[in-house]
């Protein structure tokens, strides 16, 4: 079997690493003093609240000066978390809504309406998006990296649509993996667990004194987990990823970057149609390859040019489907005045789409294009110098379904001392239909029209405050109110003996969301820090619409039940020696009162609370030991309910785990 493989073969090449690690350092120690570890905890408060971010802006600027709700998950915060994948990391972000679906799905957004394809939800990966038309959402298995050349996670939660555009709805996760040359040398890294083992390598060179240059390669297997009834959920999963990146600085001011990637991976679901469970596999892969040119003028001025390609095929039950995809984008920032800086862009995006069987029905047409042309402006005037600024702008799109439409928003920041900084939003933003929303579905010479949908509307308003009261305590507060249009959901088709054979899907609810957001960040001691936060959501669905009364209800109670109403998480990070840290976390989820779609029974999912907590070990400048537990509270617990009647969940359990990483 492949999966034994797998196993076998990161089970080796972890007792190398961990051999060639002791011996790596052993002999390092012996010619030189081991270095001061460079760690989170080692970083001041004021330190942090300074890490620059992007994803706002488009340009950087200091945290702490950011108007919006955003996160950075930085690669202390990713080793000292002892989580061992992207969607995993997320769980860090106050206010994101990470539900582990089964050992190869996950269901993740922000501000409500969870779902295995939350399609609210904008993710990108070093400026690629990877969110899928097929379905609407992201394929969070197919997103994967060697942890260790991560640079940081960007998180922001609420639109983001005024420059990134439709589907940056309630959020948008933006993933930047380091550079070539920060990531020379041989690096491997392994990890065993209860029932899941992964390997990466990678190694970085030089071509010349202005080109760098890395290949990685990462496997990985995950064995099946259990139902609720203790019976194993058939849902093992085997992965394969490569690829490279090239970045020559070609000047003091011009970057050029040329990366790709390719992966395969093998998942097993247990998938339920109309009544019955129909245990199968499917194969998913892809290709991307992208190019980018950056040239900086100064820091006020910059232009930046790229294009990607990007194909999935992926084997998701009910339909094969294949998605070409071919982006160019381009943004230019430039100052008008001292207090004054115009950023702007244009894209272009054009996609294939290949449908096959649907169990075993036709869609019509098979083959479906979608184009995107968009263009985007955004001013950032300062009103009062170093205290009050005010941004201003919108995204501008035009598609083949949806045609033209806009997405303005304003954000005003008053910073009045270097302490304290409050920020407001309003903006508006939108949903475009999936693909499988537009077409028609031909089943059992009845058609399901899928068709004749326009894009959900948001409108939102923020508020957030940041304050630094001293040196060791900082807190982030957001409140925010979401109106929301037009959403999409589906009426049952009957044959004329009343027999339901489809849906059809209309634009035939609305909702609006309420909550709170606010985190906490207390350095203790030089050793220890602290990090808490809590979220509150509430959200409310109605129906709209001539076709409204005809909205089932589960589709309401999905609405306002798929995502827990409170959460709340608490970090430690302790250094205990120079050389040696221990960390916990613990995260509550309230219960996710879920109504699940015919035939599936009400299902209430209970809340719960997780605990983690690792050993992490440096010995040298070249190895780190890291063992610890997840889940250790519980043996197992539900994180998602069958909120898609077409994929059966399983329990997220416990799982103890090493890792070893050598570099050199």
């Amino acid at each position: 079997m492949a999966s034994n493989r797998a196993v076998a073969f990161v089970a080796a090449s972890f007792l190398t690493t961990l051999c060639l690690g002791a011996i790596t350092d052993a002999q390092s120690a012996a010619t030189q003093p081991s270095a001061p570890s460079a760690d989170l905890t080692s970083l001041s408060l004021e330190d942090l609240m300074n890490v620059q971010v992007t994803s706002v802006s488009l340009h950087a600027q200091k945290l702490s000066e950011a108007p919006a709700a955003i996160t950075v998950i930085r690669p202390d915060d990713i080793r000292d978390s002892g989580l061992n994948s992207i969607p995993e990391l997320l769980r860090l972000a106050p206010g994101m809504d990470v539900q582990q679906v089964n050992a190869n799905r996950w269901a993740i957004t922000s501000r409500g309406f969870n779902g295995l394809f939350a399609d609210d939800l904008l993710v990108l990966m070093d400026g690629r998006s990877v969110y899928t038309l097929v379905f609407g959402g992201v394929r969070w298995n197919a997103i994967d990296y060697p942890l260790a050349d991560l640079d940081r996670i960007e998180v922001i939660r609420g639109p983001g649509a005024t420059v990134w555009g439709s589907n940056a709805v309630n959020g948008v996760v933006n993933i930047t993996t380091k550079s070539a040359d920060q990531t020379q040398g041989l690096l491997v890294d392994s990890q065993l667990s209860t029932e899941q083992a992964e390997q990466s390598v990678r190694y970085g060179g030089k071509i010349d004194d202005n080109t760098y240059y890395r290949v990685y390669s990462k496997v990985g297997y995950a064995d099946s987990g259990k139902n609720t009834d203790n019976t194993p959920s058939h849902d093992e999963w085997s992965s394969y990823q490569g690829g490279f990146r090239i970045d020559r600085f070609a000047s003091p001011k011009d970057t050029l970057t040329l990366q790709g990637d390719a992966h395969y991976q093998q998942l097993d679901d247990v998938t339920n149609v109309l009544v019955t469970a129909d245990p199968r596999s499917d194969d998913e892969n892809g290709e991307n390859i992208l190019g980018r040119w950056t040239h900086t003028d100064s820091d006020r001025a910059s232009t930046t040019l790229q294009a990607y390609y990007d194909r999935n095929q992926a084997g998701d039950f009910p339909a094969n489907t294949q998605e070409d995809s071919f982006d160019i984008d381009f943004q230019n920032r430039l100052p008008l005045g001292e207090n004054q800086e115009l950023t702007w862009g244009l894209g272009a995006r054009d996609t294939e789409l290949l449908y096959g069987e649907f169990f075993p029905n036709e869609f019509t047409p098979s083959h479906w294009s979608d184009y995107l042309y968009s263009g985007f402006v955004q001013d950032q005037i300062t009103l009062l110098p170093n205290t009050l600024q005010w941004y201003l702008g919108t995204k501008l799109e035009y598609t083949r379904l949806t045609k033209f439409e806009v997405q303005p928003g304003t954000r005003l920041l008053w910073t009045p001392d270097d302490r304290n900084s409050v920020w407001a939003a309003v903006s508006r933003s939108l949903r475009q239909p999936s693909l499988f929303q537009d077409t028609t579905l031909d089943i059992g010479g009845f058609d399901s029209t899928h068709g004749d949908v326009s894009s959900e509307q948001l409108i939102s308003y923020e508020l957030g405050y940041k304050v630094q009261p001293s040196k060791t305590f900082t807190v982030d507060w957001t409140g925010f109110y979401n109106s929301y249009r037009d959403l999409i959901s589906y009426t049952p088709l009957l044959t004329p003996n009343f027999i339901p054979y489809g849906v059809s899907y209309n634009n035939d609810l609305s909702a609006h969301t309420y909550g709170t957001e606010i985190s906490a960040n207390w350095q203790a001691t030089d050793a220890w820090r602290l990090a808490a936060s809590y979220s509150y959501l509430r959200v409310v669905t109605s129906r709209q619409g001539l076709l409204g009364p005809m909205v089932p209800q589960a589709q309401i109670s999905y609405s306002e039940g798929s995502t827990p109403r409170n959460q709340f998480q608490l970090h430690s990070y302790l250094e205990i020696t120079k050389n040696l840290g221990f960390n916990a976390s613990a995260y509550y989820e309230d219960a996710l009162p879920t109504i699940n779609l015919p035939p599936q029974d009400s299902q209430k999912v209970p809340s719960f609370v997780r605990a983690d907590a690792n050993v992490v070990w440096r010995p040298g400048d070249h190895m780190t030991a890291t063992t610890g537990v997840r889940n250790l509270l519980q043996n197992r617990h539900s994180e998602s309910g069958n909120f898609n009647s077409l994929v059966q969940n399983s329990q997220a359990e416990r799982r103890y785990f090493v890792e070893c990483e050598l570099s050199y």
